[in-house]
């Protein structure tokens, strides 16, 4: 945060637990920093976080600040700075037996992988820091996300078709 450009910090995590830990984690190390670090602006965002709170992250970033922030589905998020990847996406997953569906943190494909780091530069310059190795990024994550056609519980679908004749 430091040594880098103006710009904020888009950071990809999985959930609510882990986007919590992260700022709790961020703002007891700014603290302890005090005024030796320019003013980092920890940003959550996530479902069930009011809206009050959520609103903040659409505002200007004041002067000398940096915001950290975690991007959201429909955020169209782009950063003028960082992207951080801890390599980890949710997702949707039928199990088998009994093919019940559920929420599912897996390895994120590499399609995803690079569609998110394309954020960092999107608007201006940037940086993207993916918490994993090359090697991993080559050789443990698949090239494309499976279909989600492949992990979608059809089962409300076909009743629904099935009533309407």
């Amino acid at each position: 945060h430091v040594t880098q450009p103006p710009g904020d910090i888009l950071v990809f995590l999985t959930g609510q637990e882990e986007i919590e830990a992260c700022v709790e984690l961020l703002q007891e190390r700014c603290r302890r920093l005090g005024s030796r670090l320019p003013e980092l602006l920890v940003l959550p965002i996530y479902a069930n976080l009011p809206s009050e709170l959520q609103a903040r992250i659409f505002q200007p970033t004041p002067p000398g600040a940096r915001k950290v922030r975690w991007p959201f589905k429909g955020g169209g998020v782009a950063s003028r700075g960082g992207v951080g990847m801890s390599g980890a996406c949710p997702g949707m997953s039928r199990t088998c037996p009994g093919h019940v569906s559920r929420c599912q943190v897996s390895p994120c494909p590499q399609a995803s992988a690079n569609q998110r780091a394309g954020r960092a530069g999107r608007v201006a310059p940037g940086k993207c820091f993916r918490l994993y190795t090359a090697w991993a990024f080559q050789h443990e994550l698949e090239e494309s996300p499976v279909p989600e056609i492949q992990r979608a519980d059809l089962g409300s679908l076909v009743l629904l078709l099935k009533s309407l004749g």
